[in-house]
This record gives structure tokens, C-alpha cells and sequence, in this order.
């Protein structure tokens, strides 16, 4: 054994007692060590920082190869288990992404990183996932990952002055790339790999692991005879998935490198992703969100009957109740907003609701607003001009449940929604700071002079 196969290996786990205390003679002990490395699976519960390490690792000569084995074992695996399911054949064109040539180290590394979530749940039963928020918590595990001292590096020896940029043009042309002929190419060299380390395992080990890495061959290879067919029928989802991805990162860019004027930093104003919100909650529930599971204030399952001048409700599934009324003019509508909100939204409140607020958590609970929809801080009034007054829905809010979670925010706050066209630019008052902060479970906007409370009308 190499000392760089050693290297690699160890990586992954310690090298057994037997083969140091044999002076790395008992190949035994070697073929045990090999047959344990490439058992790993993918690790549901892996937080983002073990994700990016792991990412990190990968990118080492011949750790990348180990890990290219142990990926296709993990997909082999769930496929075994459910052959027809889709998306276990979507979590293995993912990893086999990762084997087409030309790609460099950092950008494999990049997005190893961002399909980890996709390729996790695409391996767990009975689990559908959801693109947009696999690409939200994609840019948000690669966000991490471009924060690595390292990485920063290798960002500036690669001139990469916006990465984000780069990395959603290739993965448009990676995107482009994704055919069953290609991915077949990259499965017979993942599988070639695989059989040579097996092969390893049943030259050194005894008979009952040489059987077992046999099986490890055959189960491979059923899936290998099925691929052609499958992988074909992965291809758009993945593709599906990557474009996505692709336009997520191009608001990235445009975010990281956009003007702030009037500012002392040029720093942007961050915002969770809904993925983010779910795992910070798993750290350190805040007293604003429950975890019954419980809709307090059920949403209505069906839109009351349109009336002639009054907005569209298209977003009933917000309230509880509603009903049309007409706010007379003079009176003050109340939006809380972040610094990215548009003034005129369909979203707000009375004055009375809006002095009933103590708190952030106050607005969050009662109103059902999830970080990840609004990150506050802000907010504005728009008062009703003179003539026959603003015709709004009025209702109690509805409770929202977090999809796939027990996660609920209670509602129960009276909501007015607008139509925005309705409103005039004129009434729209100056942003003011809620006194809140801009801060959102382990977000940092303390900015020196950002955000400006600048208003943004939606023209």
C-alpha cells in the first residue's frame, strides 16, 4: 500500500490497531481498513461546516478518487433499496457530475458543496424534493464554502473577482453537458475505480469479506445494467435543478457587487434562505415559532367571492377569515419591510395592530412572517388619500406551518392585503427603523451606515 493511499484513507478513518502494530504488513487488516472507508453514506444530519470540510477534503489528489467510489456506493445503495424511484437516480447524476472532464478542482469543489443538500434527500425515503429550496440552501452551504481562508485564496490566484458569476456560467455549460451518454461515461469510470479498491479487498482479506466485496460488485453492477434507461429519465430534473441553481446564483452576483450609495461600507444586506431558517431553528428555537405542529388559526381552504374594485385573492391562504373593506381616507396603512422590500407590496396592517407590537417577535408570531420571507428592520405608512377611500382585504392572519416540519407561527393579527396599483407614490411616507434591528437568527447586518432607509417603489 502507497504511502498517498494510506494518506488518502486516513482521511476517512484511522488506520485498525493490526495493520500499525504489523509494520503495515498485515494486509488483512489492510483489506478491513479499505472495505471500511468505502461503506460511508451520505451523512442526513451533516452540518453546513462538515459539508464544506468534507468538500474541502475531497479536493486532495486521491482523496477526490476515494470519494468518488464512496459516493457511488452510497447511490448504488438507495437505489437497491428503491430501483424506481426517480429521484435516487437524479442523487447519483449528481455525483456523477462531479466525474465529467475539464472540470478544476475548485469549481468540482463548489459544487459538490451546493448538491449536497439535493443528493441527500434524493437518497431518503419518501421525500420529494423541492428545487427552489435546495437551491437556497445550496448558495447558502456555498457561501460558507467561498468564505474558507483557503478557498478565498484560491479565488484570487483564479482571478475570480465574482464568483458567483463564474460558477453560474459554467454551470449553465455543466448543465448543457448532462446526457445519459456522458453520465454513463462517468459511471464505467466511477465503477472501474470501485471494482479496483474491491478488488484489493478480496486479494488481502479473508474469504467472508472477499464474498461480501463480490456482492458489492454485482450490486453495482445491477445498477450499472439499469442506467441506461433510468439515468435518461433523471436528466431533465437535474437539468431542471442546475438552471435553477444558475439563476439563484446570478442574483447572487448582482447582490455582492451592486452599488450602495451614501453608504460607509459597501457591504450588501444579507437575508435568510428558508433552508437556513429550518437549521437554525434546529440549533436554538426562538420563543416566536412553536413546534406543535398546530394551526391555531387555520388557513381558508377556499377564496371568498371576487368583488368588483377590491384586489385579486390569489393569497387567501393567508388568512384565517377575510372580508372587503373600504379604509376611509386620512387613515395610516402600517408595512413592515427589510431593506430589499418593495414600498408598495400587498402586505399590511392598521395603526391600531401596528402599535399593538412590542417586538420582533411580537410582528413574527402574530403576523406569521418567517424570516426567510421578511427580514424587517424597517417600515414605512401609506396614508389613504381624500375620495371615496382604499378598498383592502381585511382579515385575522392565518397560521403558517413550515412544509416537512412541526415548525408553526401562531397568527392571529389583523391583515389588510392591497392591491399595490391602488396606492400612490406620493402618500408613501419615508422609511423609519423599527428599532428591531436587521439581525436574523445568526445573520449579521450590523452595518456601519447600511442600509439607508431609502425608499423602493416599484415602478
Amino acid at each position: 500500500m502507497t504511502d498517498e493511499f494510506e494518506n488518502a484513507l486516513a482521511w476517512f478513518c484511522s488506520a485498525p490497531g493490526d495493520w500499525i502494530e504489523s509494520g503495515r504488513k498485515n494486509l488483512a487488516a489492510g483489506a478491513e481498513w479499505v472495505w471500511e472507508v468505502l461503506q460511508g453514506d451520505f451523512n442526513d444530519s451533516a452540518s453546513t461546516a462538515q459539508v464544506v470540510t468534507g468538500t474541502i477534503i475531497s479536493m486532495i489528489p486521491f482523496v477526490d478518487q476515494i470519494c468518488d467510489v464512496r459516493d457511488l456506493v452510497a447511490n448504488c445503495k438507495s437505489i437497491k433499496h428503491e430501483p424506481d424511484n426517480t429521484w435516487r437516480w437524479v442523487a447519483l447524476v449528481l455525483s456523477l457530475i462531479g466525474l465529467f472532464p475539464g472540470l478544476g478542482s475548485l469549481f468540482k469543489g463548489c459544487f459538490k458543496v451546493a448538491f449536497a443538500s439535493m443528493r441527500k434527500v434524493g437518497t431518503a425515503s419518501g421525500v420529494t424534493p423541492r428545487l427552489a429550496l435546495h437551491a437556497d440552501e445550496a448558495v447558502a452551504q456555498l457561501n460558507r464554502f467561498l468564505e474558507r481562508p483557503e478557498i478565498v485564496k484560491s479565488l484570487k490566484a483564479l482571478k475570480w473577482d465574482n464568483p458567483y458569476k463564474v460558477l453560474a456560467a459554467n454551470l449553465r455549460t455543466l448543465a448543457a453537458k448532462v446526457n445519459t451518454g456522458a453520465l454513463l461515461r462517468a459511471f464505467n469510470e466511477a465503477q472501474n475505480a470501485a471494482e479496483s479498491l474491491l478488488n484489493l479487498v478480496k486479494r488481502w482479506g479473508g474469504s467472508s469479506l472477499a464474498a461480501k466485496a463480490d456482492e458489492l460488485i454485482a450490486m453495482i453492477s445491477g445498477v450499472h445494467r439499469k442506467a441506461d434507461r433510468k439515468l435518461a429519465e433523471a436528466v431533465k430534473p437535474v437539468q431542471d435543478f442546475l438552471n435553477q441553481l444558475a439563476r439563484r446564483l446570478d442574483i447572487e452576483a448582482d447582490v455582492a457587487h451592486r452599488a450602495y450609495l451614501d453608504t460607509v461600507n459597501s457591504h450588501a444586506f444579507k437575508k435568510l434562505a428558508e433552508a437556513e431558517e429550518v437549521a437554525a431553528f434546529g440549533k436554538a428555537k426562538p420563543g416566536w415559532v412553536d413546534t406543535t405542529g398546530k394551526e391555531t388559526y387555520q388557513a381558508l381552504r377556499k377564496a371568498p367571492s371576487a368583488q368588483p374594485g377590491w384586489p385579486s385573492i390569489k393569497d387567501y391562504h393567508t388568512f384565517h377569515t377575510m372580508h372587503p373593506v373600504t379604509i376611509p381616507p386620512n387613515n395610516k396603512l402600517y408595512r413592515i419591510i427589510d431593506p430589499k422590500s418593495k414600498d408598495n407590496s400587498i402586505c399590511w396592517m392598521s395603526e391600531s395592530e401596528f402599535k399593538k407590537l412590542k417586538s420582533k417577535d411580537d410582528w413574527r408570531r402574530k403576523f406569521a412572517v418567517w424570516a426567510n420571507w421578511n427580514s424587517n428592520g424597517e417600515f414605512i405608512t401609506y396614508t389613504v388619500p381624500s375620495g371615496s377611500g382604499l378598498n383592502v382585504w381585511e382579515g385575522i392572519t392565518a397560521s403558517q406551518r413550515l412544509k416537512n416540519t412541526n415548525y408553526v407561527l401562531e397568527g392571529g393579527a389583523i391583515q389588510i392585503v392591497v392591491d399595490p396599483t391602488h396606492m400612490e407614490k406620493v402618500h408613501i411616507s419615508p422609511r423609519q427603523k423599527t428599532g428591531w434591528g436587521y439581525d436574523d437568527l445568526g445573520t449579521d447586518n450590523d452595518l456601519v451606515g447600511v442600509p439607508v432607509q431609502m425608499n423602493n417603489w416599484a415602478e
